[in-house]
């Protein structure tokens, strides 16, 4: 039976919620601004006041930057990518994520390769450390404190009439291990046109582990809830031995 997005918000939200996968949030701070949009990105579209947010979860709109016309631009996109196949979202909350190894192998992904890839500017993302049954939220950003570049996949599909988007994961760094085995794939300013507008041949390459420097901080698990979107999220705590 097909289900519309509104149905498949609340299956989303089940599953992602306390990190049950890889790169499930994502957030924006209010330090997050359209200089960073032309910096990083190259972006030259007219200026606009950017709204913070604090809990990047699957379903949400996010400007995500994509090759068109000959230059970098932004489109509103949802997270969660709906092949432009389907003609059933149940399937997009499996899509949030896309393992860099497999891309080229899954028929979702291999068919975006060559046209349609994406980056996405955020503040950092949030990730839970698992300790037996129990788990621990941390934020995690750049070092040198600039936003992070991730690149991923989008689809516009006819069907539903959304223009979606995926982050593209690769093994963790060292650095990153003992949070979890996956990370999402960091994407430096120099790097971005070959992604979005390069060959495949030369694209792919750029999909390795991260090896900048990047802060990995425990803040409150509150960040679990999506109804819970403020600055205080972003707040580091104390852990208890």
């Amino acid at each position: 039976m097909a289900h519309n997005l509104k149905d498949v918000y609340e299956i989303v939200h089940k599953f992602v919620g306390g990190g049950a996968i890889m790169c499930g949030r994502k957030y924006a701070s209010e330090e997050l601004t359209w200089d960073e949009y032309r910096e990083m990105l190259s972006i030259m579209q007219p200026t606009s006041n950017l709204q913070p947010n604090y809990n990047i979860a699957p379903t949400h709109i996010m400007p995500v930057c994509i090759w068109e016309r000959g230059q970098t631009s932004l489109q509103p996109m949802q997270w969660g990518l709906i092949p432009t196949w389907a003609k059933d979202t149940t399937r997009s909350y499996m899509m949030t994520n896309a393992r860099s190894e497999t891309l080229e192998e899954k028929p979702s992904f291999k068919n975006l390769l060559k046209s349609c890839r994406c980056a996405v500017l955020v503040s950092g993302f949030y990730e839970w450390k698992r300790d037996g049954k129990s788990k621990q939220a941390h934020k995690v950003e750049r070092s040198d404190g600039k936003p992070m570049i991730l690149a991923g996949l989008w689809a516009d599909n006819p069907v539903f009439e959304t223009m979606t988007y995926t982050v593209i994961t690769t093994a963790a760094s060292p650095a990153f291990e003992p949070i979890h085995n996956r990370l999402p794939a960091i994407l430096e300013p120099d790097q971005v046109q070959t992604w979005l507008n390069g060959q495949w041949s030369d694209a792919r390459t750029i999909l390795k582990p991260y090896t900048g420097e990047i802060d990995i901080v425990p803040v409150s698990n509150d960040v679990g809830n999506i109804r819970n979107n403020y600055p205080e999220l972003l707040s580091p705590i104390a852990l208890m031995d």
